[in-house]
């Protein structure tokens, strides 16, 4: 709706005022009316409508087209006089009802108006049409699989008195807006309306459903490493940082069925705002090149902006190239200060107040505000204390106490002075042939508003003290953000950054503390005084993880690889998980000394590291199978989404798809617009998708998203696996009690052979629970498959391949159950 929405309101009301009687045939009256009615009151756009005049017949066509022109929706005006007989309303008040076709029909004018549109629709292939004279309007569907058309009904508006009396239905159904972003002609006008059915969660009716799992034997002495080195790597470990920062930012080939991971690459939205991709040779590439060519050629006030997704390393990027290891030059030619605003609370005055404060106390590296009087005023606050001798300090003798007492008292304030004091050390660095780069981090943890605040506070510092200003941003909270007219006076002053390669990053860091291990005086700072044998297991056991990752068919490497997306602190999240969990079997690892990993022994640690039974509010891999909605809910909508993404395009570097189109597809097909919508977002939050704007969570916003790793390895591998079917499926809410109920006893039972050690036994009921599990789909698959009249040949439907690897995996999985002993763990049998 136009923002004169009120104004188009008092005039709808005019209108029916002028028009209440049908005397009035001229084609211009009626013109007037429809063309108000669309383009006015309804915001259609003209330039999206066609319009088609035939003066001899007396009717002309409207056509709403779609962005690729194509036929959304085709409407044939008729003449005022000729008015259409409509069957008798309930009662006086009803602006609008819903008829059946074949009632219609009964009507000659009726009758020969909507055939004729149905012709026009099928030569275009449009489904949507709809007959006025001006006064009243009949919308319907021109066909619908598997329907006789006659049996449909059309929505049908009896008045104009309809757009003032049910204003909101009018706006939120016929509306350009409604039409093409919520794609409201669909549901509007399907036979297969809602319904409602129960829903059932295994998971409630299982008393043991939180019970805890322990770590290995290992986690407490691998904790603190664990947490120390594989997290963020800290301001004041350069050993740390020179061995084990990856500047190598493209994938490679990981794993089987996907050529290549899909690079973590600059969007199509941030290259129009001149952003460029950052090439990290590991001196900091073309931003590096950008600071120190500033820096040389006297550039001032200029601020930089480095972009990158979630857990991309853009913190620890600048800590390397302007703490741990900078270029040559910039060493010799550069004071840093690195502004860290992770921890400073959301408030305008306390982040100025910090950001100034650190400032000043980067900025003085060689302690001059702790000097002696003397020293400061000299190197720092001359320029005031020549003024002060002529106004403060005026006629006092310089020995008197009264002269010291003064003096002492604005060096005080000058020193609290802290925008003062930082362009004076700024100064003091330039006389030196020093130039300034100051950092303001961390901003991306804020709100917009807080966001804009920050921006604008690294303008005023490279303003103020003639430096540069670097400061780095998440992408999408720069789309949220309200700087973009700012940001375009800083046209090529963008630069974006990858993530590395998880695999080059996990190598790296194992190596690393496999060597720490290996070193008593450094290993004891960490861990304390272990012994020995116990060091040894906890080398073994990590050099068996760096040999996996070194392999590229690793599934612990696909699964770590594809999962993150390019969020490193995620897979890093991700895998301690995985390294301390009790369901990583760590003495048979040891016992070997090498190990090749199958995917149900990376799943689990990872899926549920602390707990027997899964949760997806308290996991970090989501249920793909979940009921999203309370009303028309699918199992499949979200690998349905992953699948329109995957389809036809190259799987290295694939294609954004249009958020309109996807959504009209679901709303013309199923009819699930929450559904779709509940389940975009989630998949943009965990990253099975992306939106060209790096949004991470579904609004009006997001106008086209493209598929990750993580979507590809989520619909080819991921979704069909044992393990991930076992564990998910008594999370998952299903149609029919009587599959509840299974799933619930079934999980009973397997916690019961748990405790008494059962493995076989166990492992059976966990492979005809997964088996079950699958049937149900299919038959709810098979039952929309002929709701939906989906042409779907049955080796493409989600059942089918689930249950074509879970008969393939069956054999194994009981093969592998064999083969291991029962564990005895803290008084508990050990799960597998």
């Amino acid at each position: 709706m136009s923002t004169n929405s009120g104004d188009h309101f008092d005039e709808m009301n005019k209108l029916i005022a002028d028009v209440n009687t049908r005397d009035k045939n001229e084609a211009e009256t009626r013109h007037k009316i429809i063309d108000f009615v669309l383009h006015d009151f309804l915001s259609w756009p003209k330039n999206r409508v066609a319009v088609e005049e035939y003066i001899k017949p007396g009717f002309a066509d409207y056509i709403l087209k779609k962005e690729n022109s194509e036929d959304q929706l085709f409407i044939e005006a008729k003449k005022e006089g000729i008015f259409f007989e409509l069957p008798l309303a309930h009662n006086s008040s009803e602006t609008h009802c819903y008829i059946s076709i074949k009632k219609l029909l009964s009507n000659d004018d009726i009758k020969a108006a909507m055939q004729q549109v149905r012709t026009y629709c099928f030569d275009t292939g449009c489904e949507f049409g709809c007959i006025t004279n001006g006064h009243e309007w009949i919308f319907f569907k021109t066909f619908e699989k598997g329907k006789r058309w006659e049996d449909l009904k059309a929505f049908v508006i009896r008045s104009l008195s309809f757009f003032i009396d049910d204003y909101t239905k009018s706006i939120n159904t016929l509306s350009f807006t409604a039409i093409f972003d919520n794609s409201s002609l669909s549901p509007l006008l399907s036979s297969s309306q809602p319904k409602d059915r129960n829903i059932f969660y295994p998971k409630d009716k299982i008393l043991t459903y939180s019970h805890p799992i322990n770590s290995n034997r290992l986690a407490s002495t691998l904790r603190p490493i664990a947490n120390h080195y594989f997290g963020i790597i800290s301001d004041d470990d350069t050993d740390f940082m020179d061995k084990c920062y990856v500047s190598e930012r493209e994938y490679k080939t990981t794993y089987d069925g996907l050529h290549s991971l899909i690079q973590d690459s600059l969007t199509p939205y941030f290259q129009e705002y001149g952003v460029s991709q950052l090439t990290d040779t590991g001196k900091g590439g073309n931003l590096g090149g950008r600071l120190t060519k500033n820096l040389k050629k006297g550039r001032e006030g200029e601020v930089l902006v480095l972009f990158g997704g979630k857990g991309s390393g853009k913190s620890t990027f600048i800590k390397r190239l302007l703490h741990h290891t900078p270029p040559r030059w910039l060493k010799d030619h550069s004071v840093i200060s690195i502004v860290d605003l992770l921890k400073v609370p959301e408030d305008k005055e306390t982040i100025r107040t910090h950001i100034w404060k650190r400032l000043v106390e980067t900025l003085d590296t060689d302690n001059i505000l702790n000097s002696e009087r003397n020293i400061i005023i000299e190197n720092l606050f001359n320029d005031r204390y020549q003024i002060a001798l002529k106004q403060n300090l005026s006629g006092l003798q310089h020995s008197s106490e009264s002269f010291n007492l003064k003096l002492n008292d604005l060096i005080s304030q000058w020193k609290t002075d802290y925008l003062y004091c930082a362009s004076r050390l700024v100064n003091y660095w330039g006389e030196q042939g020093k130039g300034a780069i100051v950092v303001v981090d961390n901003t991306d943890q804020y709100s917009t508003d807080i966001q804009d605040f920050c921006f604008t506070s690294a303008q005023e510092i490279s303003n103020r003290l003639a430096c540069v200003s670097l400061i780095s941003m998440r992408e999408e909270r720069f789309y949220d953000s309200k700087i973009h007219g700012v940001l375009d006076a800083f046209q090529n002053s963008g630069f974006h950054i990858s993530s590395p390669s998880p695999a080059e990053v996990f190598k790296k860091r194992l190596s690393y503390t496999v060597s720490l291990l290996a070193d008593p005086n450094r290993r004891d700072v960490i861990i304390g005084d272990i012994n020995n044998d116990f060091v040894k297991d906890c080398q073994v056991y990590l050099q068996i993880l760096c040999n996996e990752f070194a392999d590229q068919a690793s599934p612990l490497t696909n699964f770590i690889s594809a999962c993150a997306h390019g969020d490193t602190r995620l897979s890093l999240d991700l895998f301690r998980s995985f390294l301390l969990s009790g369901y990583t079997n760590v003495d048979e690892m040891i016992a070997v000394g090498r190990w090749n990993f199958q995917i149900h022994q990376v799943l689990k640690p990872v899926m549920i590291p602390t707990r027997y039974f899964y949760d997806e509010k308290l996991s970090d891999i989501p249920n793909i199978y979940q009921l999203r909605s309370n009303r028309h809910t699918s199992h499949f909508t979200a690998l349905r989404i992953l699948r329109k993404l995957s389809k036809g395009t190259d799987s290295s570097t694939p294609s954004y798809h249009s958020i309109a189109t996807l959504k009209s597809y679901f709303s013309e097909t199923f009819n699930m617009i929450d559904d779709f919508e509940k389940n975009v977002d989630l998949l943009l939050k965990h990253g099975f998708i992306e939106s060209n704007n790096r949004l991470d969570s579904y609004s009006n916003n997001v106008d086209s998203i493209k598929i990750t790793n993580y979507g590809l390895y989520m619909t080819n591998d991921l979704a069909h696996y044992f393990t991930y079917l076992d564990l998910i499926c008594t999370d998952t809410g299903v149609f029919t009690e009587k599959t509840c109920n299974y799933l619930t006893e079934a999980a009973r039972k397997e916690y019961s052979l748990f405790t008494r050690g059962e493995r076989i036994e166990r492992v059976k009921v966990r492979l005809e629970r997964v088996e079950e599990f699958i049937k149900y789909l299919e038959i709810e698959e098979f039952r929309e498959r002929a709701s939906f009249n989906l042409d779907m040949p049955l080796n493409e439907m989600f059942s089918f391949k689930a249950m074509e690897e879970f008969n393939s995996e069956k054999t194994r999985v009981l093969k592998s159950a064999r083969k291991q002993p029962n564990k005895q763990t803290n008084g508990r049998k050990r799960v597998k």
